[in-house]
């Protein structure tokens, strides 16, 4: 299974593990196998992290009761509004 991996600084635009050379997808991911993510790893680059938004998990991040945009920070990116302590409520 292939890994995918992130360099540590976008201005690398090419990697060479062993006799294999990668490059970047346009959003600067490399996939690569996982013998060579562990030799990646070692030169400083991190495993991408694929999360992305809240969409569908109500457990991640938090949820703007205003204007349902969500967000990993309490305080709403779109409208301003400070959402507390984002935990939901039956309406007490």
């Amino acid at each position: 299974m292939a890994k995918r991996m992130v360099a540590p600084d976008k201005g690398v635009k090419e990697t060479v593990v062993g006799n294999r050379s990668y490059t970047p997808n346009r959003q600067g991911i490399y996939t690569v196998s996982n013998s060579d993510a562990k030799a990646m790893k070692s030169e400083g680059f991190i495993e991408a992290s694929l999360m992305g938004a809240t969409i569908n998990n109500e457990n991640l991040g938090y949820t703007c009761v205003e204007c349902g945009f969500g967000s990993w920070f309490k305080m709403c990116g779109r409208c301003g509004h400070d959402n507390g302590n984002g935990i939901k409520t039956d309406g007490d």
